[in-house]
């Protein structure tokens, strides 16, 4: 799940990076957590764009959420948590990585298909 994240950032030509979070960071009923960061141009550091959590089974008792082994017992799953996409950072961080000092903003190759073809996003000034 984490390398669907990162891919799919760096499919937008935005630099990401993982960030594996220690103990000491982790939020209540987390076994183990990554963040996702991108690349900040503007303030040429990296910041948090979505976070991929393993809960075991702490969530999954919370909820009660079980299932059927093979030999009919009752099992409390592990759970998964993946933010792929938050939106406005999403945003934030495409719109620095492809801005360009005319103010126009490259497409990245992987959205041209959905963009007529189209290279760049040019702005209309009045």
């Amino acid at each position: 799940m984490l390398n669907y994240t990162v891919e799919l950032f760096r499919s937008l030509d935005i630099p990401v990076r993982k960030l594996v979070c220690c103990s000491g960071d982790l939020a209540d009923l987390k076994y183990r957590s990554c963040d996702v960061e991108a690349f900040s141009p503007r303030q040429n550091d990296y910041f948090e764009v979505g976070s991929c959590s393993n809960l075991t089974d702490a969530q999954a008792r919370r909820l009660a959420i079980r299932y059927k082994d093979e030999n009919g017992n009752k099992v409390l799953a592990h759970t998964l948590n993946n933010t792929v996409i938050t939106p406005p950072r999403m945003l934030i961080a495409f719109l620095e990585n492809n801005y360009n000092e005319d103010g126009s903003i490259n497409i990245p190759v992987a959205l041209r298909p959905y963009m007529g073809g189209k290279e760049k996003l040019i702005p209309n000034n009045k």
